[in-house]
């Protein structure tokens, strides 16, 4: 099924909640391509707008504190929806479909030199028929001419039996947890010699990872605070952003705790391997 699919069109996109990334299929090969800022696999899935300018990933992040009413995330969940997100710099209201549009044309850049026409990129499970048009129009719309959608447990299992060479040779299930930035999922997947097929699915697409930084805020570091100061109801005023300081503080916050999040994965993880 790789090998049929990866013949016509041999980019696919990760487009996440919370950061995205590319890759190219290539002589039995996957290679992913590194964003030039620090050379990661990923970008953060933000744009922000300053001054007439739009930046993508890691310069568009670290704008987040200084820049809050300029700077967009977990648009991904809003997919399909009729809400928009209203640019001050701008003075115009933009919608999912077009941030999306932006982080995809950025990670098609990463490819230099060979401007990708056609893409794979995929999609939750959970994904109705509104969402998953929403994706497509993302993806035109950022410059692809042919845009095929594949569900997220799908691409785990191709990614998985690849990097195993496993050989499947009668019908088997697999259960695929999926837990990012946006989403924890739970996909059971049909697998024989001839297809893979997503039979049944259940998750939360409010309880991710993003979701897990704001806890962090609210039930650990706002009653440290409070414990240390004289200020009370500290999360309360976070939450509502009633004036610049705390909004401000709020963003800061949040930006530390994903910070604090991934040190200590890239410390404990190894030591788990």
């Amino acid at each position: 099924l790789l090998e049929i699919t990866m013949k016509n069109i041999n980019f696919g996109i990760d487009l996440g909640t919370t950061n995205s990334g590319i890759a190219k299929y290539e002589n039995g090969k996957v290679t992913i391509y590194k964003n030039p800022v620090g050379f990661k696999d990923t970008i953060p899935s933000v744009v922000s707008f300053r001054k007439g300018r739009i930046q993508i990933g890691d310069k568009a992040r670290e704008h987040v504190i200084s820049n809050s009413n300029n700077v967009f995330s977990s648009f991904k969940r809003k997919m399909g929806s009729d809400e928009n997100y209203f640019v001050e710099d701008i003075d115009k209201s933009i919608t999912p479909i077009e941030l999306s549009s932006m982080i995809l044309k950025e990670l098609a850049g990463f490819a230099q030199g060979e401007n990708p026409k056609s893409a794979v990129i995929t999609i939750p499970a959970s994904f109705d028929t509104i969402q998953t048009n929403a994706t497509k129009k993302a993806g035109y719309r950022s410059g692809f001419e042919e845009v095929v959608l594949l569900q997220e447990p799908i691409a785990a299992c191709l990614a998985y039996s690849n990097i195993q060479n496993l050989e499947i040779s009668e019908e088997k299930k697999w259960l695929v947890y999926d837990f990012g930035g946006g989403t924890f999922d739970v996909a059971l997947v049909k697998i024989d010699e001839r297809e893979l097929k997503v039979i049944d699915h259940k998750g939360n697409n409010f309880l991710g990872g993003v979701d897990l930084d704001t806890l962090f805020v609210e039930k650990i570091i706002c009653p440290k605070i409070e414990a240390n100061s004289s200020v009370e109801n500290i999360w309360n005023k976070l939450a509502s952003q009633e004036n610049s300081l705390y909004k401000k503080l709020y963003f800061e916050l949040l930006f530390k705790d994903e910070e604090a999040k991934k040190r200590t994965l890239l410390i404990d993880v190894p030591t788990l391997l």
